[in-house]
Protein backbone atom coordinates (compact mmCIF):
# COMPACT_ATOMS: atom_id res chain seq x y z
CA UNK A 1 0.00 0.00 0.00
CA UNK A 2 2.74 2.47 0.91
CA UNK A 3 4.40 2.01 -2.47
CA UNK A 4 1.13 3.31 -3.94
CA UNK A 5 0.37 6.09 -1.43
CA UNK A 6 2.47 6.97 1.62
CA UNK A 7 1.10 6.96 5.17
CA UNK A 8 1.03 10.75 5.47
CA UNK A 9 -1.06 11.00 2.30
CA UNK A 10 -3.34 8.22 3.53
CA UNK A 11 -3.99 10.29 6.64
CA UNK A 12 -4.67 13.43 4.61
CA UNK A 13 -7.23 11.63 2.45
CA UNK A 14 -8.74 9.82 5.49
CA UNK A 15 -8.25 6.39 3.92
CA UNK A 16 -8.99 4.99 7.39
CA UNK A 17 -12.62 6.00 6.78
CA UNK A 18 -12.59 3.39 4.02
CA UNK A 19 -10.59 0.65 5.71
CA UNK A 20 -11.98 0.88 9.25
CA UNK A 21 -15.44 0.04 7.98
CA UNK A 22 -14.22 -3.18 6.34
CA UNK A 23 -14.67 -5.68 9.17
CA UNK A 24 -14.36 -9.37 8.23
CA UNK A 25 -15.92 -11.88 10.61
CA UNK A 26 -13.27 -14.61 10.49
CA UNK A 27 -9.50 -14.74 11.07
CA UNK A 28 -9.10 -15.76 7.42
CA UNK A 29 -10.94 -12.62 6.31
CA UNK A 30 -8.70 -10.42 8.44
CA UNK A 31 -5.65 -12.10 6.94
CA UNK A 32 -6.99 -11.34 3.45
CA UNK A 33 -7.65 -7.72 4.44
CA UNK A 34 -4.00 -7.30 5.42
CA UNK A 35 -3.02 -8.67 2.00
CA UNK A 36 -5.46 -6.56 -0.04
CA UNK A 37 -3.79 -5.95 -3.40
CA UNK A 38 -3.42 -2.53 -5.02
CA UNK A 39 -4.55 -2.58 -8.65
CA UNK A 40 -2.22 -0.69 -10.98
CA UNK A 41 -2.40 0.30 -14.67
CA UNK A 42 -2.44 -2.84 -16.78
CA UNK A 43 -4.49 -4.75 -14.20
CA UNK A 44 -7.86 -3.45 -15.34
CA UNK A 45 -9.15 -6.93 -16.18
CA UNK A 46 -8.19 -8.22 -12.74
CA UNK A 47 -9.99 -5.29 -11.13
CA UNK A 48 -13.09 -5.88 -13.24
CA UNK A 49 -13.03 -9.53 -12.16
CA UNK A 50 -12.92 -8.34 -8.54
CA UNK A 51 -15.98 -6.16 -9.08
CA UNK A 52 -17.75 -9.02 -10.86
CA UNK A 53 -17.06 -11.22 -7.83
CA UNK A 54 -18.48 -8.53 -5.54
CA UNK A 55 -21.61 -8.35 -7.69
CA UNK A 56 -21.93 -12.14 -7.51
CA UNK A 57 -21.54 -12.25 -3.73
CA UNK A 58 -23.91 -9.31 -3.26
CA UNK A 59 -26.71 -11.89 -3.31
CA UNK A 60 -25.18 -13.64 -0.28
CA UNK A 61 -24.03 -10.85 2.01
CA UNK A 62 -26.93 -11.57 4.39
CA UNK A 63 -26.88 -15.36 3.96
CA UNK A 64 -27.43 -16.88 7.41
CA UNK A 65 -25.35 -20.02 6.84
CA UNK A 66 -22.35 -18.07 5.57
CA UNK A 67 -22.47 -15.48 8.35
CA UNK A 68 -22.85 -18.24 10.97
CA UNK A 69 -19.88 -20.12 9.51
CA UNK A 70 -17.67 -17.02 9.43
CA UNK A 71 -18.57 -16.14 13.02
CA UNK A 72 -17.77 -19.61 14.36
CA UNK A 73 -14.82 -20.82 12.31
CA UNK A 74 -11.51 -20.85 14.23
CA UNK A 75 -8.04 -20.12 12.94
CA UNK A 76 -6.48 -23.57 12.49
CA UNK A 77 -3.63 -22.40 10.26
CA UNK A 78 -0.91 -23.16 12.82
CA UNK A 79 -2.39 -26.60 13.59
CA UNK A 80 -2.33 -27.55 9.92
CA UNK A 81 1.25 -26.29 9.61
CA UNK A 82 2.24 -28.39 12.64
CA UNK A 83 0.59 -31.46 11.18
CA UNK A 84 2.30 -30.81 7.85
CA UNK A 85 5.69 -30.66 9.58
CA UNK A 86 5.08 -34.00 11.35
CA UNK A 87 4.10 -32.76 14.80
CA UNK A 88 1.37 -34.54 16.77
CA UNK A 89 -1.81 -32.52 17.25
CA UNK A 90 -3.84 -32.36 20.45
CA UNK A 91 -7.42 -33.52 20.84
CA UNK A 92 -8.53 -29.86 20.96
CA UNK A 93 -6.74 -29.10 17.70
CA UNK A 94 -8.34 -32.10 15.98
CA UNK A 95 -11.73 -30.98 17.30
CA UNK A 96 -11.22 -27.53 15.74
CA UNK A 97 -10.07 -29.12 12.48
CA UNK A 98 -13.16 -31.32 12.42
CA UNK A 99 -15.36 -28.28 13.12
CA UNK A 100 -13.65 -26.35 10.31
CA UNK A 101 -14.29 -29.21 7.88
CA UNK A 102 -17.95 -29.38 8.89
CA UNK A 103 -18.34 -25.61 8.46
CA UNK A 104 -16.83 -25.68 4.98
CA UNK A 105 -19.48 -28.16 3.87
CA UNK A 106 -22.10 -25.48 4.47
CA UNK A 107 -20.19 -23.01 2.31
CA UNK A 108 -19.53 -25.62 -0.36
CA UNK A 109 -23.25 -26.35 -0.57
CA UNK A 110 -24.02 -22.63 -0.92
CA UNK A 111 -21.57 -22.12 -3.79
CA UNK A 112 -21.66 -25.55 -5.41
CA UNK A 113 -22.94 -23.99 -8.67
CA UNK A 114 -20.07 -21.48 -8.83
CA UNK A 115 -18.31 -22.06 -12.15
CA UNK A 116 -16.51 -18.78 -12.69
CA UNK A 117 -14.81 -17.60 -9.51
CA UNK A 118 -11.81 -19.72 -8.53
CA UNK A 119 -10.99 -17.36 -5.66
CA UNK A 120 -13.97 -18.61 -3.68
CA UNK A 121 -13.99 -22.25 -4.79
CA UNK A 122 -14.30 -24.52 -1.73
CA UNK A 123 -12.63 -27.92 -1.65
CA UNK A 124 -14.93 -30.62 -0.26
CA UNK A 125 -13.61 -32.03 3.02
CA UNK A 126 -15.81 -35.10 3.41
CA UNK A 127 -12.69 -37.25 3.79
CA UNK A 128 -11.53 -35.11 6.74
CA UNK A 129 -14.94 -35.36 8.39
CA UNK A 130 -14.95 -39.16 7.95
CA UNK A 131 -11.39 -39.30 9.30
CA UNK A 132 -12.33 -37.42 12.47
CA UNK A 133 -15.82 -38.91 12.82
CA UNK A 134 -15.31 -42.64 12.08
CA UNK A 135 -18.51 -43.54 13.92
CA UNK A 136 -20.53 -41.16 11.74
CA UNK A 137 -22.14 -39.47 14.77
CA UNK A 138 -22.21 -36.03 13.08
CA UNK A 139 -21.71 -34.33 16.43
CA UNK A 140 -19.75 -31.15 17.00
CA UNK A 141 -17.28 -32.99 19.24
CA UNK A 142 -14.11 -35.00 18.86
CA UNK A 143 -13.12 -38.14 20.75
CA UNK A 144 -10.44 -40.78 20.21
CA UNK A 145 -12.86 -43.48 19.15
CA UNK A 146 -12.31 -47.22 19.68
CA UNK A 147 -12.75 -47.52 15.90
CA UNK A 148 -9.26 -46.07 15.42
CA UNK A 149 -7.45 -49.06 17.00
CA UNK A 150 -8.37 -52.66 17.88
CA UNK A 151 -5.60 -52.62 20.48
CA UNK A 152 -7.05 -49.44 22.01
CA UNK A 153 -10.48 -51.07 22.15
CA UNK A 154 -9.12 -54.13 23.98
CA UNK A 155 -7.24 -51.96 26.50
CA UNK A 156 -10.33 -49.85 27.20
CA UNK A 157 -12.55 -52.91 27.51
CA UNK A 158 -10.21 -54.46 30.09
CA UNK A 159 -9.88 -51.13 31.91
CA UNK A 160 -13.67 -50.78 32.10
CA UNK A 161 -14.12 -54.37 33.29
CA UNK A 162 -11.45 -53.90 35.97
CA UNK A 163 -13.04 -50.63 37.11
CA UNK A 164 -16.43 -52.31 37.36
CA UNK A 165 -14.89 -55.20 39.37
CA UNK A 166 -13.28 -52.72 41.79
CA UNK A 167 -16.60 -50.94 42.22
CA UNK A 168 -18.40 -54.27 42.81
CA UNK A 169 -15.90 -55.43 45.43
CA UNK A 170 -16.13 -52.10 47.24
CA UNK A 171 -19.93 -52.15 47.08
CA UNK A 172 -20.07 -55.68 48.47
CA UNK A 173 -17.74 -54.69 51.30
CA UNK A 174 -19.76 -51.56 51.99
CA UNK A 175 -23.06 -53.43 51.98
CA UNK A 176 -21.64 -56.14 54.31
CA UNK A 177 -20.27 -53.60 56.78
CA UNK A 178 -23.52 -51.61 56.82
CA UNK A 179 -25.51 -54.82 57.43
CA UNK A 180 -23.14 -56.11 60.12
CA UNK A 181 -23.06 -52.91 62.19
CA UNK A 182 -26.27 -51.13 61.12
CA UNK A 183 -24.34 -48.03 60.16
CA UNK A 184 -24.54 -45.76 57.11
CA UNK A 185 -21.47 -45.55 54.89
CA UNK A 186 -21.06 -42.87 52.20
CA UNK A 187 -20.18 -43.67 48.60
CA UNK A 188 -16.46 -43.22 49.29
CA UNK A 189 -16.66 -45.96 51.91
CA UNK A 190 -16.40 -43.73 55.00
CA UNK A 191 -18.25 -44.05 58.33
CA UNK A 192 -18.52 -41.00 60.63
CA UNK A 193 -19.07 -41.80 64.34
CA UNK A 194 -19.46 -39.65 67.43
CA UNK A 195 -16.67 -40.35 69.97
CA UNK A 196 -19.26 -41.08 72.60
CA UNK A 197 -20.22 -44.29 70.75
CA UNK A 198 -17.25 -46.11 72.26
CA UNK A 199 -18.66 -49.64 71.95
CA UNK A 200 -19.21 -49.38 68.18
CA UNK A 201 -15.85 -47.68 67.72
CA UNK A 202 -14.19 -50.58 69.49
CA UNK A 203 -15.89 -53.14 67.26
CA UNK A 204 -15.02 -51.29 64.04
CA UNK A 205 -11.46 -50.88 65.22
CA UNK A 206 -11.10 -54.68 65.37
CA UNK A 207 -12.68 -55.26 61.90
CA UNK A 208 -9.91 -56.05 59.40
CA UNK A 209 -12.01 -54.57 56.60
CA UNK A 210 -11.72 -51.09 58.12
CA UNK A 211 -9.14 -48.68 59.48
CA UNK A 212 -9.36 -45.37 61.34
CA UNK A 213 -8.68 -42.75 58.67
CA UNK A 214 -9.29 -39.63 60.75
CA UNK A 215 -10.41 -38.41 64.16
CA UNK A 216 -11.18 -35.10 65.80
CA UNK A 217 -12.20 -33.97 69.27
CA UNK A 218 -15.78 -35.02 68.63
CA UNK A 219 -15.76 -37.75 65.96
CA UNK A 220 -13.93 -40.71 64.44
CA UNK A 221 -13.86 -41.67 60.75
CA UNK A 222 -13.47 -45.27 59.55
CA UNK A 223 -12.76 -46.13 55.93
CA UNK A 224 -12.64 -49.30 53.86
CA UNK A 225 -9.18 -50.86 53.94
CA UNK A 226 -7.78 -51.93 50.58
CA UNK A 227 -7.24 -55.69 50.29
CA UNK A 228 -4.47 -57.35 48.32
CA UNK A 229 -7.05 -58.06 45.62
CA UNK A 230 -8.04 -54.36 45.38
CA UNK A 231 -4.40 -53.28 45.39
CA UNK A 232 -3.72 -55.66 42.53
CA UNK A 233 -6.71 -54.41 40.58
CA UNK A 234 -5.66 -50.78 41.16
CA UNK A 235 -2.16 -51.55 39.92
CA UNK A 236 -3.67 -53.16 36.83
CA UNK A 237 -5.80 -50.05 36.21
CA UNK A 238 -2.68 -47.85 36.31
CA UNK A 239 -0.92 -50.12 33.82
CA UNK A 240 -3.94 -50.07 31.50
CA UNK A 241 -4.16 -46.25 31.71
CA UNK A 242 -0.53 -45.93 30.66
CA UNK A 243 -1.12 -48.35 27.79
CA UNK A 244 -4.23 -46.40 26.79
CA UNK A 245 -2.31 -43.11 26.76
CA UNK A 246 0.44 -44.63 24.60
CA UNK A 247 -2.06 -46.07 22.14
CA UNK A 248 -4.06 -42.79 22.05
CA UNK A 249 -0.81 -40.99 21.24
CA UNK A 250 -0.27 -43.38 18.32
CA UNK A 251 -3.79 -42.66 17.11
CA UNK A 252 -3.23 -38.89 17.38
CA UNK A 253 0.05 -39.28 15.49
CA UNK A 254 -1.66 -41.17 12.66
CA UNK A 255 -4.54 -38.67 12.49
CA UNK A 256 -2.06 -35.76 12.47
CA UNK A 257 -0.19 -37.37 9.56
CA UNK A 258 -3.46 -37.74 7.63
CA UNK A 259 -4.31 -34.07 8.28
CA UNK A 260 -0.80 -33.07 7.15
CA UNK A 261 -1.26 -34.97 3.88
CA UNK A 262 -4.33 -32.80 3.19
CA UNK A 263 -2.65 -29.47 4.01
CA UNK A 264 -3.01 -28.06 0.49
CA UNK A 265 -6.74 -28.63 0.62
CA UNK A 266 -6.87 -26.77 3.94
CA UNK A 267 -4.78 -23.86 2.63
CA UNK A 268 -7.02 -23.61 -0.43
CA UNK A 269 -10.08 -23.39 1.79
CA UNK A 270 -8.43 -20.87 4.14
CA UNK A 271 -7.88 -18.64 1.12
CA UNK A 272 -11.38 -19.17 -0.32
CA UNK A 273 -13.13 -18.53 3.01
CA UNK A 274 -10.94 -15.47 3.62
CA UNK A 275 -11.81 -14.12 0.17
CA UNK A 276 -15.54 -14.67 0.69
CA UNK A 277 -15.32 -13.01 4.10
CA UNK A 278 -13.35 -10.01 2.82
CA UNK A 279 -15.64 -9.42 -0.16
CA UNK A 280 -18.73 -9.61 2.06
CA UNK A 281 -17.06 -7.12 4.43
CA UNK A 282 -16.38 -4.81 1.47
CA UNK A 283 -20.01 -5.11 0.45
CA UNK A 284 -21.19 -4.22 3.96
CA UNK A 285 -18.90 -1.20 3.88
CA UNK A 286 -20.42 -0.21 0.54
CA UNK A 287 -23.96 -0.54 1.92
CA UNK A 288 -23.24 1.59 4.98
CA UNK A 289 -21.51 4.32 2.94
CA UNK A 290 -23.89 4.23 -0.04
CA UNK A 291 -20.99 3.38 -2.34
CA UNK A 292 -21.31 1.97 -5.85
CA UNK A 293 -19.16 0.11 -8.38
CA UNK A 294 -17.16 2.35 -10.72
CA UNK A 295 -16.70 1.90 -14.45
CA UNK A 296 -13.09 0.95 -15.15
CA UNK A 297 -11.41 2.21 -18.33
CA UNK A 298 -7.88 1.80 -19.64
CA UNK A 299 -7.39 5.51 -20.40
CA UNK A 300 -6.04 7.68 -17.61
CA UNK A 301 -9.17 9.74 -17.03
CA UNK A 302 -11.44 10.34 -14.07
CA UNK A 303 -15.06 11.43 -14.05
CA UNK A 304 -16.91 11.57 -10.76
CA UNK A 305 -20.61 12.36 -10.54
CA UNK A 306 -21.81 13.56 -7.15
CA UNK A 307 -18.79 12.27 -5.26
CA UNK A 308 -18.47 12.47 -1.48
CA UNK A 309 -15.53 12.48 0.93
CA UNK A 310 -16.62 9.98 3.57
CA UNK A 311 -14.81 11.42 6.61
CA UNK A 312 -16.11 14.94 5.96
CA UNK A 313 -19.61 13.59 5.35
CA UNK A 314 -19.44 11.71 8.64
CA UNK A 315 -18.31 14.81 10.56
CA UNK A 316 -21.08 16.93 9.04
CA UNK A 317 -23.66 14.25 9.76
CA UNK A 318 -22.75 14.28 13.46
CA UNK A 319 -23.42 18.03 13.40
CA UNK A 320 -26.76 17.47 11.62
CA UNK A 321 -25.41 19.21 8.53
CA UNK A 322 -25.76 18.02 4.96
CA UNK A 323 -22.89 17.26 2.60
CA UNK A 324 -22.93 18.69 -0.92
CA UNK A 325 -21.74 16.06 -3.42
CA UNK A 326 -19.40 17.38 -6.11
CA UNK A 327 -18.96 16.32 -9.74
CA UNK A 328 -15.72 16.70 -11.65
CA UNK A 329 -14.27 15.50 -14.94
CA UNK A 330 -10.51 15.14 -15.23
CA UNK A 331 -9.64 14.43 -18.85
CA UNK A 332 -6.71 16.82 -19.17
CA UNK A 333 -3.27 16.55 -17.64
CA UNK A 334 -3.88 19.41 -15.23
CA UNK A 335 -6.91 21.01 -13.61
CA UNK A 336 -6.86 24.19 -11.56
CA UNK A 337 -9.58 24.84 -8.96
CA UNK A 338 -9.97 28.34 -7.57
CA UNK A 339 -12.30 29.85 -5.01
CA UNK A 340 -12.34 31.51 -1.63
CA UNK A 341 -11.66 29.79 1.67
CA UNK A 342 -14.70 27.94 3.03
CA UNK A 343 -15.41 26.96 -0.57
CA UNK A 344 -14.66 23.27 -0.15
CA UNK A 345 -11.67 23.09 -2.52
CA UNK A 346 -9.63 20.96 -0.13
CA UNK A 347 -12.53 18.59 0.51
CA UNK A 348 -12.98 18.17 -3.24
CA UNK A 349 -9.29 17.32 -3.56
CA UNK A 350 -9.58 14.77 -0.75
CA UNK A 351 -12.70 13.30 -2.35
CA UNK A 352 -10.87 12.73 -5.65
CA UNK A 353 -7.94 11.07 -3.88
CA UNK A 354 -10.11 8.93 -1.64
CA UNK A 355 -12.19 7.65 -4.55
CA UNK A 356 -9.08 6.91 -6.63
CA UNK A 357 -7.61 5.02 -3.67
CA UNK A 358 -10.85 3.08 -3.16
CA UNK A 359 -10.75 1.95 -6.79
CA UNK A 360 -7.12 0.88 -6.48
CA UNK A 361 -8.13 -1.29 -3.50
CA UNK A 362 -11.04 -2.84 -5.35
CA UNK A 363 -13.70 -1.06 -3.27
CA UNK A 364 -16.92 0.56 -4.37
CA UNK A 365 -16.81 4.37 -4.49
CA UNK A 366 -18.76 7.02 -2.63
CA UNK A 367 -20.29 8.61 -5.71
CA UNK A 368 -23.45 8.40 -7.79
CA UNK A 369 -21.26 7.25 -10.67
CA UNK A 370 -17.56 7.13 -11.46
CA UNK A 371 -15.61 6.35 -14.62
CA UNK A 372 -11.93 5.98 -13.90
CA UNK A 373 -8.61 4.73 -15.19
CA UNK A 374 -6.08 3.32 -12.74
CA UNK A 375 -3.18 5.40 -11.44
CA UNK A 376 0.32 4.08 -10.79
CA UNK A 377 0.74 6.15 -7.62
CA UNK A 378 -1.05 8.87 -5.70
CA UNK A 379 0.85 11.90 -4.44
CA UNK A 380 -0.83 14.31 -2.03
CA UNK A 381 0.29 17.75 -0.88
CA UNK A 382 -2.34 19.05 1.50
CA UNK A 383 -0.96 21.24 4.25
CA UNK A 384 -2.30 21.86 7.71
CA UNK A 385 -3.50 25.28 8.79
CA UNK A 386 -0.37 27.41 8.69
CA UNK A 387 0.84 30.31 10.72
CA UNK A 388 2.94 33.06 9.19
CA UNK A 389 5.87 32.07 11.43
CA UNK A 390 6.15 28.58 9.98
CA UNK A 391 5.07 29.51 6.45
CA UNK A 392 8.48 29.10 4.80
CA UNK A 393 9.35 25.89 6.64
CA UNK A 394 5.99 24.41 5.63
CA UNK A 395 6.59 25.57 2.08
CA UNK A 396 9.98 23.87 2.12
CA UNK A 397 8.37 20.56 3.14
CA UNK A 398 5.79 21.00 0.38
CA UNK A 399 8.46 21.54 -2.25
CA UNK A 400 10.44 18.54 -1.01
CA UNK A 401 7.38 16.30 -1.37
CA UNK A 402 6.48 17.69 -4.78
CA UNK A 403 10.04 17.32 -6.04
CA UNK A 404 9.78 13.62 -5.23
CA UNK A 405 6.35 13.39 -6.85
CA UNK A 406 7.52 15.10 -10.03
CA UNK A 407 10.13 12.37 -10.55
CA UNK A 408 7.17 10.14 -11.41
CA UNK A 409 5.20 12.73 -13.34
CA UNK A 410 5.26 10.74 -16.60
CA UNK A 411 4.31 7.46 -14.91
CA UNK A 412 0.54 7.91 -14.95
CA UNK A 413 0.19 9.17 -11.39
CA UNK A 414 -2.50 11.17 -9.64
CA UNK A 415 -1.05 14.35 -8.12
CA UNK A 416 -3.19 16.42 -5.74
CA UNK A 417 -1.85 19.80 -4.60
CA UNK A 418 -3.74 22.06 -2.21
CA UNK A 419 -2.99 25.79 -1.99
CA UNK A 420 0.61 25.56 -3.14
CA UNK A 421 2.89 28.24 -1.71
CA UNK A 422 0.17 29.41 0.65
CA UNK A 423 2.75 30.34 3.26
CA UNK A 424 4.92 32.52 0.99
CA UNK A 425 4.49 36.12 -0.18
CA UNK A 426 1.84 36.49 -2.92
CA UNK A 427 4.22 37.50 -5.74
CA UNK A 428 6.52 34.51 -5.28
CA UNK A 429 3.59 32.24 -4.55
CA UNK A 430 1.89 33.22 -7.79
CA UNK A 431 5.09 32.73 -9.80
CA UNK A 432 5.79 29.26 -8.38
CA UNK A 433 2.17 28.14 -8.68
CA UNK A 434 1.95 29.29 -12.29
CA UNK A 435 5.26 27.58 -13.13
CA UNK A 436 4.25 24.28 -11.55
CA UNK A 437 0.82 24.26 -13.22
CA UNK A 438 2.50 24.95 -16.54
CA UNK A 439 5.05 22.19 -15.92
CA UNK A 440 2.31 19.65 -15.21
CA UNK A 441 0.14 20.67 -18.14
CA UNK A 442 1.70 18.29 -20.70
CA UNK A 443 2.68 15.35 -18.48
CA UNK A 444 1.19 11.83 -18.37
CA UNK A 445 -0.14 12.22 -14.86
CA UNK A 446 -3.46 13.70 -13.78
CA UNK A 447 -2.79 16.71 -11.58
CA UNK A 448 -5.33 18.77 -9.66
CA UNK A 449 -4.17 22.03 -8.07
CA UNK A 450 -6.27 24.25 -5.84
CA UNK A 451 -5.13 27.86 -5.59
CA UNK A 452 -6.15 31.42 -4.75
CA UNK A 453 -4.27 32.62 -7.81
CA UNK A 454 -7.01 32.89 -10.42
CA UNK A 455 -4.74 33.54 -13.38
CA UNK A 456 -2.05 30.99 -12.59
CA UNK A 457 -3.46 28.47 -15.09
CA UNK A 458 -2.86 28.80 -18.83
CA UNK A 459 -5.17 27.87 -21.71
CA UNK A 460 -3.99 24.25 -21.83
CA UNK A 461 -5.23 23.72 -18.27
CA UNK A 462 -8.82 22.93 -17.27
CA UNK A 463 -9.93 25.81 -15.05
CA UNK A 464 -12.68 25.26 -12.49
CA UNK A 465 -13.89 27.30 -9.59
CA UNK A 466 -16.16 26.76 -6.64
CA UNK A 467 -19.52 28.42 -7.35
CA UNK A 468 -19.45 29.89 -3.85
CA UNK A 469 -21.83 32.82 -3.38
CA UNK A 470 -22.22 33.68 -7.05
CA UNK A 471 -25.74 32.36 -7.40
CA UNK A 472 -26.89 33.47 -3.95
CA UNK A 473 -29.30 36.36 -3.36
CA UNK A 474 -26.91 38.54 -1.39
CA UNK A 475 -29.68 40.88 -0.18
CA UNK A 476 -31.60 37.95 1.28
CA UNK A 477 -28.37 36.60 2.80
CA UNK A 478 -27.67 40.03 4.33
CA UNK A 479 -31.20 40.08 5.77
CA UNK A 480 -30.71 36.61 7.32
CA UNK A 481 -27.44 37.76 8.90
CA UNK A 482 -29.11 40.82 10.42
CA UNK A 483 -31.94 38.68 11.79
CA UNK A 484 -29.57 36.15 13.33
CA UNK A 485 -26.65 38.00 14.94
CA UNK A 486 -23.83 35.73 16.09
CA UNK A 487 -24.65 33.02 13.56
CA UNK A 488 -22.96 34.63 10.59
CA UNK A 489 -20.50 31.82 9.86
CA UNK A 490 -23.18 29.13 10.02
CA UNK A 491 -25.50 31.07 7.71
CA UNK A 492 -22.79 31.76 5.15
CA UNK A 493 -21.65 28.15 5.23
CA UNK A 494 -25.23 26.95 4.65
CA UNK A 495 -25.54 29.28 1.65
CA UNK A 496 -22.24 28.35 0.03
CA UNK A 497 -22.55 26.46 -3.25
CA UNK A 498 -19.73 23.89 -3.30
CA UNK A 499 -20.34 22.72 -6.86
CA UNK A 500 -17.58 23.25 -9.41
CA UNK A 501 -18.17 25.37 -12.48
CA UNK A 502 -15.92 26.27 -15.42
CA UNK A 503 -13.92 29.34 -14.50
CA UNK A 504 -14.10 30.55 -18.14
CA UNK A 505 -17.81 31.23 -17.66
CA UNK A 506 -16.92 34.30 -15.62
CA UNK A 507 -14.70 37.10 -16.83
CA UNK A 508 -14.72 38.98 -13.59
CA UNK A 509 -12.49 38.13 -10.66
CA UNK A 510 -14.30 36.09 -7.94
CA UNK A 511 -15.39 38.25 -5.01
CA UNK A 512 -16.45 35.67 -2.44
CA UNK A 513 -13.85 36.85 0.08
CA UNK A 514 -14.90 40.49 -0.28
CA UNK A 515 -18.59 39.56 -0.14
CA UNK A 516 -18.06 37.54 3.02
CA UNK A 517 -16.07 40.40 4.60
CA UNK A 518 -18.85 42.82 3.75
CA UNK A 519 -21.62 40.53 5.03
CA UNK A 520 -19.76 39.87 8.26
CA UNK A 521 -19.67 43.60 9.04
CA UNK A 522 -16.18 44.64 7.93
CA UNK A 523 -15.85 48.46 7.89
CA UNK A 524 -17.36 49.87 4.68
CA UNK A 525 -14.37 51.99 3.70
CA UNK A 526 -12.11 48.91 3.81
CA UNK A 527 -14.51 46.86 1.66
CA UNK A 528 -14.95 49.70 -0.85
CA UNK A 529 -11.20 50.15 -1.20
CA UNK A 530 -10.75 46.38 -1.76
CA UNK A 531 -13.31 46.50 -4.57
CA UNK A 532 -11.43 49.40 -6.19
CA UNK A 533 -8.18 47.44 -6.05
CA UNK A 534 -9.83 44.52 -7.85
CA UNK A 535 -11.25 46.87 -10.49
CA UNK A 536 -7.78 48.32 -10.99
CA UNK A 537 -8.67 51.77 -9.69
Amino acid sequence: MESFIDKHSQEKLSIDALLNKINPLSPYGYAKKKEMPVFRPGQEDLLKAEYNLMAYLDHYYLDRDIISMLNHVKDITESVKRAESGEVLTVVELFEIKNFARQTVRVYNTFRDNKFYDDIRIERMVDVIELLDPAGEKLNTFYIYDDYSEKLKLIRDEKNQTSHLIKKIKKDMRDGIQEDYHVKMNLKGDIYLNKSDENLISKLDEDKRLYCSDHTISQVVFSIKYTDELDGLDSRINILRAQEENEEYEVLKNLSQEVGKRSEKFYSNFSAIGKIDLVLAKLRQAKTTDSRPPTIIKEHKIEIINGRHLKTEEVLSKKNKSYTPVSIKLDRATTSITGANMGGKTVTLKMIGQIACAVALGLYVSAEACTIGLSGKIFVSIGDEQSVEKGLSTFGAEIQNLTEAFKNVNDRCLILIDELAGGTNPIEGYAITKSIIGYLADKNSISVVTTHFDKAAGKEVQKLQVAGLKKIDLKKLEHDLLENPGKGMDIITENMDYHLIPAEDYDEVPRDAINIAELMGMQKEIVDQAKKYIEGK
